[in-house]
């Protein structure tokens, strides 16, 4: 089965078994390691990727859900003045991630601020949520996420 996509801003096009899931595919066929399979079912968030500026757990996803989507991973986000907002704020706020959750909770973050500039308390805490790791407390992470708030919003507006 052909599978067109769009990685990182790129035009894609590979050739697999549609039961292949997409974290798989995305490891082993191109080379993407900020993707993590740790768990397997959806508990961890180690392997949230975006699709259509939606974070979704690649480790659910079979193959064949990738065609014509636009895939997004921290890979190609961190090659996006975007991204700078979302460094700034976690620095600011003190959080210092592990190398397993950190690409999940980025990418978290630049989906919310996709949607909304001026997250509610309940957004950014169902942000903070979804991934699932020991290395930072919820309190600093929900801060993190409120600063690179500030800051996007500060940058497109001063822009």
């Amino acid at each position: 089965m052909i599978i067109s996509f769009y990685l990182n801003g790129q035009s894609v096009e590979i050739d697999t078994m549609p039961h292949h899931r997409a974290v798989d595919l995305l490891r082993d066929y191109f080379q993407i390691r900020s993707v993590h399979h740790n768990c397997g079912d959806a508990k961890c968030g180690s392997c949230l990727i975006l699709m259509d500026d939606y974070p979704v757990h690649s480790c659910l996803i079979p193959a064949f859900e990738l065609r014509f989507k636009m895939i997004w991973t921290m890979e190609g986000l961190s090659s996006q003045k975007s991204y700078s907002d979302i460094v700034t704020g976690f620095k600011t706020a003190n959080v210092q991630l592990c190398s397993t959750c950190a690409p999940a909770r980025a990418l978290v973050t630049e989906a919310l601020l996709r949607q909304t500039v001026r997250p509610s308390a309940e957004q950014v805490r169902e942000a903070a949520d979804s991934v699932r790791c020991g290395c930072s407390s919820t309190p600093r992470i929900l801060d993190a996420i409120l600063r690179s708030a500030h800051l996007r919003e500060k940058r497109i507006h001063v822009s």
